[in-house]
């Protein structure tokens, strides 16, 4: 060998390799399932159902409501008689005497302390039967004596408010005395309630003081024959109405009890990384949330709620939903029973067992920016106006819960980021640092089965060292229409897609320092709204090259 030459110093030992365009495989990856990106755990809210293997966030559990009673109602004792005179002092002489009677008087009681819920009363039940007491009194002057007093036809009308127990008064609380002896009679009925009226309107309602006053005419009509009248003076009878007290336990009315629940809060603990990022939207095509409620009242309870989502400690504002005619929206109502409401963004629901279907449009809101819990202020109120009956003090209870069923399936608002690398490359790249290039594309064919369309921004790219450190002189460039892998229409039939990232770098052996590719993939809304999320969904990158414009030149020092 000639050594004049020095081949490190007079040749150019530079060759060039691949022509215009050199690219070189650099394999696959294996398929990855949504179970293994989407990474649960048992207890994690986020889970696949066990039958259709699609994702839905769920979180249950109690919500309180306090025991609501409306207190029982007293009504006063009362008392009224009715006096005619019998045989006056200038009738004398002796035998008997029939005298025409028409007489009335009222009868007055009052209940006083009655409970706020109570708007208007048309009928109390009795706790236990009280009685009124029918007395018959006779008082004479004079040296006047008799022997009896005969009713005929004797008809003593009781006020109407009254119930009797049955068989104890004629139709319309009439008492018919016939041929019976009235001297030191006395007889006893048994009140089992009162009765005001039929229908909203007709019944008592309470002045500001939280009182009523009942008022009633007893009369008595008819004839009572006197018999056996001696001497002279005057005879006078008296009946005697004596109404004992009454505690009612049952109202017929107008009944509006305050029904109090304890805020509720809904944590959205355990998600996995790519919900909880900052710039993740959600925009999804159904959310649901279940109340599940037994209303032990006989009337329908409308439930108001205003639902805040938190995040922070802090209330992430514009997003607060409100539910409720009372907030102008549609009425959401709990029937007597058991009560199992769905509401949702689109008011249908497949769930077993809901009883109505309740549309919130802005539900989505709640959840637009994942909260750390949501929080909920339910005002259960009865808006009733119609007469229905009610226990007077029972605790009526509300069992009441609520289910959060979430099926992750998207609309177009959709921005998910998730994020990952591909690492540990220098052990492959590290030996090309002979390689002079300034300009290297990464290519990757990849196939998505899954129903979002994903993008791969540069600036969502970092290229690290061995150390973790950005390799800032590399710089990064995708064109717009090599950002996206398309999306599978229908969760199944997988799509191909190519990817391709444009490195540039003064470093000539740039290629050789990269240890790892950090990227941050973004879910963007494409053609397959509605098509919900499963486990068995994959994406596979088929192939992944390395392309080199102009080929490589390598040096061969």
């Amino acid at each position: 060998m000639d050594n004049k030459y020095d081949l490190d110093k007079d040749i150019d030992m530079t060759i060039n390799v691949g022509g215009e365009h050199l690219t070189i495989p650099a394999g696959s990856s294996d398929t990855a399932y949504l179970s293994k990106i989407i990474e649960v755990e048992e207890g994690d809210i986020l889970q696949p159902d066990a039958a259709t293997r699609v994702y839905h966030l769920t979180k249950r559990d109690d919500i309180d409501v306090d025991p609501t009673t409306v207190k029982e109602v007293t009504i006063s004792s009362a008392n009224t008689d009715l006096k005619q005179e019998l045989v006056g002092s200038d009738d004398g002489g002796s035998g008997s005497k029939t005298t025409e009677l028409d007489v009335k008087n009222n009868l007055r009681a009052e209940a006083s302390d009655i409970d706020e819920a109570l708007i208007e009363l048309g009928a109390l039940g009795a706790k236990t039967p009280t009685s009124l007491t029918l007395a018959f009194e006779f008082l004479n002057t004079g040296n006047l004596t008799f022997g009896s007093v005969t009713a005929k036809n004797l008809e003593i009308q009781l006020p109407d408010f009254l119930m009797f127990e049955k068989g104890e008064v004629e139709e319309g609380n009439k008492l018919i005395l016939n041929n019976e002896e009235l001297k030191n009679a006395q007889k006893v009925l048994h009140v089992i309630g009162y009765q005001f009226g039929g229908k909203a309107g007709e019944g008592e309602i309470p002045d500001k003081n939280r009182t009523i006053t009942i008022n009633g005419l007893v009369t008595m009509q008819g004839q009572v024959v006197t018999s056996g009248i001696n001497g002279s003076g005057s005879l006078t009878m008296t009946l005697d109405v004596t109404l004992e007290e009454m505690t009612a336990n049952s109202v017929t009315g107008v009944i509006q009890p305050e029904i109090k629940a304890e805020t509720t809060n809904i944590e959205l603990n355990d998600l996995p990384d790519f919900l909880k990022d900052e710039e993740t939207r959600m925009d999804i095509t159904n959310p649901v949330i279940l109340l599940r409620a037994e209303n032990q009242l006989e009337t329908p309870v409308e439930v108001d709620a205003v639902l805040t989502p938190m995040k922070g400690n802090a209330q992430i504002d514009g997003k607060e939903v409100k539910v409720g005619s009372g907030y102008g929206k549609t009425p959401v109502v709990l029937a007597s029973g058991k009560n199992v409401i769905a509401l949702s963004r689109t008011g249908e629901c497949t769930i077993e067992g809901v009883t109505s279907n309740v549309k919130v449009e802005d539900i989505n809101d709640l959840l637009e920016t994942i909260p750390d819990d949501i929080e909920v202020d339910l005002q259960p109120v009865v808006r009733n106006e119609g007469y229905y009956t009610a226990e007077l003090g029972r605790a009526y209870e509300m069992p009441s819960s609520y289910e959060v069923d979430v099926p992750l399936s998207f609309e177009q608002n959709l921005n998910i980021v998730y994020n990952d690398s591909v690492q540990d490359l220098n052990k492959d790249l590290n030996d090309l640092d002979k390689v002079i290039l300034k300009k290297a594309n990464v290519l990757l064919t990849v196939d998505n089965a899954i129903p979002l369309k994903l993008q791969l921004k540069p600036e969502n790219v970092l290229i690290k060292d061995v150390y973790g450190n950005e390799l800032t002189a590399v710089k990064k460039t995708i064109e717009e229409d090599k950002q996206y892998v398309t999306e599978s229409t229908d969760g199944e039939k997988p799509v191909t897609s190519e990817l391709v990232l444009n490195l540039t770098s003064e470093d000539t052996a740039f290629l050789s320092k990269i240890d790892r590719i950090c990227f941050k993939l973004t879910a963007v809304p494409g053609s397959a709204t509605g098509v919900p999320l499963k486990d068995t969904q994959w994406l596979k990158v088929t192939s992944i090259k390395l392309s080199v414009p102009g080929g490589v030149n390598v040096d061969l020092n």
